[in-house]
């Protein structure tokens, strides 16, 4: 009896081991039964042939029969579409997969303040993954009124437990005095260059930290949870992207607390079953810890494409630099605390900011620019001019990302320079209500100028920027076609719509050029890897609501099948490592 007991056992856990394992890649495919969306020329074809994950033909279903063997996998796309796999070119992986383990203070889920405040109060009375209490989404540009929490406020809730408040943006945060202690912030402790840990009249400080130097002062305190437990985090992370329907992501810098994040987004974005392809840009300081690792990868799966810097901060705290100051509005004066004439400043002196641009061009690498407003897009601009001057290298192309309000001659001038362009165009979706407060009606009606970008010949691409926004390419997409705000009815710059077409092209093609890979992925044609996004329906005459409801059934890297089911093999893997590490401390 106990053998069998035994057996019986055995024959269980083998069964469940077989159950988690991911679909294996055929050498064989054909993708058959649906739109197949090339994204190279108007064509669609009805059938794709795939040989050891590369395209080997496209065509009609009868040629294709033709080539491919009897015992080739046959795939039933079901009336659906096959896509180019989508591309998110600017997301914070580590930072996302993080903050998923935050407790949510977002307004997507709240609709008050005092719920928001019960949310903080529960959360205090939990354990989390490290002895401090994280939130993430408060956000007054998105939940109206909502004065921010004050230091007493937030004591009272945590007296021992070092508290932090990240905002939706992540430009701005707000600690408790614990957190400030054992940050070792003081109301004599110098602001650092970008940023400030603000302070009172009287010089006390309020526990408000802007913008992300200051914010990372404080989070570089906190505990780090174990790299078991950030990997199966993040390897959920890249989980949730693919179920989006992204087959690549471009990591635009590492933000997040842990011991060595290059090491571990490497670890997870290199396994052979990853769910994503991982392209990665760093601080400037980690560049050289990068390529020791990422540069030796002969994998697809991973590639190291540059670094980014900060030219400006985020608008909804009045951290990007306007050519113009700010509107005067009760938004502005009273609930981000703007001064009259306030228009924000450059992060970066030019000689600092040529500098920088000049090594990226001697080195060869890309360099990524967060800049929002006129003055930082401008400098920009004149520093990737003056090293395209000094070393000319028409291959190497740099880019500008989020460009709330770049100008048609900047655009110009960009598409002359050669440098991309990334628009954050969820800012219309979620905060498209508030702009008129936040920057006036004029500059409203130019706002994320993605039609003038694409008509001027530039590289355009789409990006959610998250956990800035939540990942949901079909929402991102629609937005920059429609150009509706979330709340009312508002359309925000309704001249810059563009076509289902030229939004699928800045999520596949646009986007593998931004990242150098056009070569390999971005289209549908022969010779580029196999990499795939299954939708339901065909995207490219539906309405914008339409876009948003679409539904993804699944994506492949190089032929291989990206299971994303969150009790896997993989992760199940990754779990254990992650209980045995906290039993081991």
């Amino acid at each position: 009896m106990t053998r069998l007991i035994a057996l019986l056992l055995l024959l269980l856990a083998l069964s469940w081991g077989l159950s988690l394992r991911a679909p294996a890649a055929a050498r064989h495919q054909v993708f058959q039964g649906g739109s197949i969306i090339t994204m190279a020329g108007e064509a669609n074809a009805e059938a794709v042939y795939v040989v050891d994950g590369v395209i080997a033909a496209i065509g009609s279903r009868a040629e294709i029969d033709a080539l491919a063997p009897w015992n080739a996998r046959r795939i039933n796309l079901r009336g659906g579409a096959l896509l180019p796999g989508l591309i998110e070119p600017h997301t914070h992986p580590l930072a996302s997969a993080l903050l998923g383990a935050a407790t949510d203070v977002s307004g997507v889920t709240h609709s008050s303040r005092d719920e928001l405040m019960a949310t903080l109060r529960a959360a205090a009375s939990k354990r989390g993954l490290t002895p401090w209490i994280v939130a993430f989404g408060w956000d007054p540009a998105m939940l109206d009124p909502l004065p921010p929490p004050s230091l007493a406020e937030l004591d009272a809730l945590a007296p021992e437990r070092p508290m932090i408040i990240l905002t939706q943006m992540m430009h701005e945060a707000f600690a408790n005095s614990a957190a400030l202690e054992a940050a070792g912030i003081t109301p004599s402790t110098p602001d650092p260059d970008h940023g400030a840990f603000e302070r009172d009249a009287e010089g006390a400080l309020t526990g408000r930290l802007i913008e992300i130097e200051a914010i990372g002062h404080v989070m570089a305190a906190m505990p780090e949870a174990s790299d078991a437990a950030l990997s199966l985090l993040l390897s959920l992370q890249y989980d949730r992207y693919a179920r989006a329907g992204y087959t690549t992501i471009g990591a635009a810098s590492l933000v997040g607390r842990a011991r060595d994040p290059i090491a571990l987004v490497h670890g997870v974005a290199s396994d052979a079953r990853a769910s994503l392809n991982t392209v990665l840009y760093t601080a400037p300081d980690r560049y050289d810890a990068a390529a020791a690792l990422w540069g030796e990868d002969d994998a697809a799966t991973t590639t190291l494409a540059g670094i980014k810097i900060w030219m400006d901060g985020s608008p909804f705290i009045g951290g990007a630099a306007l050519a113009e100051p700010y509107a005067r509005s009760p938004f502005t004066r009273d609930v981000l605390g703007l001064a009259p004439g306030w228009s924000g400043a450059v992060n970066y002196t030019p000689a600092a900011v040529n500098a920088r641009v000049l090594d990226a061009q001697r080195g060869g690498y890309q360099i990524a620019i967060h800049a929002q407003g006129e003055p930082a897009i401008e400098r920009a601009l004149d520093a990737i001019e003056a090293a395209q001057t000094a070393v000319p290298n028409a291959a190497l192309h740099h880019r500008l990302e989020h460009l709330a309000l770049v100008t048609p001659a900047q655009i110009e001038r960009a598409a002359r320079l050669g440098v991309s362009l990334g628009f954050f165009v969820d800012h219309i979706w979620y905060y498209g209500h508030i702009l008129p407060d936040l920057v006036g009606e004029a500059r409203t009606a130019r706002y994320m100028p993605v039609g003038q970008a694409m008509a001027s010949g530039a590289v355009v691409t789409l990006h959610g920027d998250h956990p800035a926004t939540p990942v949901d390419p079909m929402r991102t997409l629609a937005t920059a076609i429609e150009r509706r705000a979330r709340t009312g009815d508002a359309l925000i710059a309704a001249d810059q719509t563009i076509t289902n077409r030229q939004a699928l092209e800045a999520m596949t093609i646009q986007a593998a050029r931004q990242l150098g890979l056009e070569d390999e992925i971005g289209t549908i044609e022969v010779g580029k890897r196999a990499d795939f996004t299954w939708l339901d329906r065909d995207p490219l005459d539906l309405t914008a609501q339409a876009m948003r409801e679409l539904q993804v059934r699944g994506t492949w890297i190089a032929g291989r099948p990206v299971d994303t089911r969150t009790i896997s093999l993989k992760n199940a893997s990754l779990t254990l490592d992650a209980i045995g590490s906290s039993l081991a401390h």
